[in-house]
């Protein structure tokens, strides 16, 4: 018999987001965890902290779930942030300040939320960085898969080769701090997490959602096809001011195969209104619209099990 998830993106340290997507997917609150009356199992993306402010609150939920067989999670590019900004170690932006994530301005605006309950080199932060290393990087659950941020099979072949239950070592860190490509193994794990991203060609560039200029592209991997830089731009709030030409350079950009089980994704910050991407793929991760998928075990998704809170 095939179990049946609700799909759960990227939360943020947003309790009421969390609680409300529960609500609504019919999960109630017992004594140990929430939980689903007709056994279904809340499946989380990954990217539980920072933003919001109630990262403490979202964690011991979520936690409580998995511990009690009502929820599976895996790791997002957050929560790996956090691993690195918190270690001791180099980093790769060449700053001596003694921690793998650099302690920058810019970094430590991203984390505040969760500084702000979790400081670094406290009790409670080790343990909770230790809950993070028990995240795994994706699951394949049978008939259908989670990832954070990109599904890419050879990718995933490079993880597995060293960690074959998709879960990160401490001693992986540092090479993934330092974006050592040497075996291939931290660019695995990033791109697993961050996605595929390609250099726009000069001059042309872009500001994101929080108005940040950019000039590395994400990409729509899950779409198979020639496209241009315009077609297979991600988050970026005007695609018409890219260019309208063949993506080219050297770029690691594999499609997702059309004939591949259902992948579900979060991480891109989506505007506009959730819609399934591709028969086998969806992206769930609206910040300005609550979303989740009911699966049920179902080979091509259904835009009925596409979840919408008002």
């Amino acid at each position: 018999m095939t179990r049946a998830y609700d799909i759960i993106p990227d939360i943020h340290a947003d309790i009421d987001r969390l609680t409300s997507t529960l609500e609504c997917l019919g999960y109630v609150q017992g004594s140990a965890s929430w939980l689903h009356p007709e056994g279904r199992i809340a499946a989380f993306l990954g990217d539980f902290i920072d933003m919001g402010r109630t990262n403490r609150s979202v964690l011991t939920l979520v936690r409580a779930m998995r511990d009690q067989g009502h929820a599976v999670a895996i790791m997002g590019n957050h929560e790996l942030n956090a691993l690195l900004y918190h270690r001791p170690g180099l980093n790769a932006d060449g700053t001596d300040d003694g921690y793998m994530r650099a302690h920058s301005a810019k970094n430590r605006d991203q984390h505040q939320t969760f500084l702000d309950e979790f400081p670094v080199g406290h009790p409670d932060t080790n343990e909770m960085l230790d809950w993070f290393l028990s995240l795994p990087l994706f699951l394949d659950l049978g008939g259908m898969r989670l990832v954070h941020a990109c599904w890419d099979d050879a990718r995933m072949a490079t993880i597995r080769n060293r960690r074959p239950n998709g879960l990160l070592a401490t001693e992986d860190l540092q090479e993934i701090a330092l974006e050592n490509d040497a075996t291939g193994f931290a660019e695995a794990v990033l791109t697993t997490l961050k996605g595929p991203e390609a250099e726009l060609p000069a001059p042309h560039y872009f500001h994101d959602i929080k108005g940040h200029r950019r000039t590395a592209l994400r990409l729509k991997w899950w779409q198979s096809g020639a496209m241009t830089w315009r077609d297979a731009a991600l988050s970026v709030p005007d695609p018409e001011t890219l260019p309208a030409t063949p993506i080219e350079g050297d770029v690691a950009f594999r499609a997702y195969e059309a004939e591949a089980k259902p992948v579900f994704f979060g991480h891109y910050k989506r505007l506009g209104t959730p819609t399934i991407d591709a028969p086998n793929a969806v992206c769930l991760d609206y910040p300005r619209v609550t979303c989740a998928y009911r699966w049920a075990g179902e080979a091509t998704l259904d835009p009925q099990n596409l979840v919408v809170l008002d």
